[in-house]
């Protein structure tokens, strides 16, 4: 994606000086000559300067088109990250939902067990003592 992103700026871009330069090379129409009256036209062959000025204008102009579009293209990534990790985060924030339910689930099984256990507990210490109190009773009845 992002080298389509670099293959699609070097492309309009090219196309953008190549405009730019035919600009520049291609003699005046009659209508920019009715538009420079009174200024002396020097070929761009016979002044560098001039030329250099006309360049470095393309240049930024070309940068600044390439910073809009770069400018695009991360906003509209920016744009497609966030949709992604919204979806990431809902995704997580069902399961942890999900994971707190089957704890909650595990939780009241360890709790019933554990009653169980001291219900039967209780329960063989009720008995032991009864046979206990028994056999004391016992015992005393037999040795009278």
């Amino acid at each position: 994606m992002i080298g389509g992103f670099f293959d699609f700026a070097r492309r309009a871009g090219g196309d953008f000086l190549s405009m730019a330069i035919g600009k520049i090379v291609t003699p005046p129409t009659a209508d920019e000559d009715a538009a420079r009256q009174g200024e002396a036209i020097v070929p761009l062959d016979q002044d560098p300067q001039r030329r250099l000025d006309m360049l470095h204008d393309v240049a930024q102009r070309l940068r600044g088109v390439a910073d809009d579009f770069i400018a695009a293209k991360m906003d509209e990534l920016e744009a497609r990250v966030d949709a992604k990790l919204d979806q990431i985060e809902h995704r997580i924030d069902d399961k942890i939902v999900a994971l707190s339910r089957q704890l909650q689930e595990l939780r009241d099984q360890e709790l019933r067990h554990r009653l169980r256990i001291l219900n039967l507990t209780l329960i063989f210490s009720v008995l032991v003592a009864m046979l206990s109190l028994l056999y004391k009773w016992l015992s005393k009845q037999w040795a009278t």
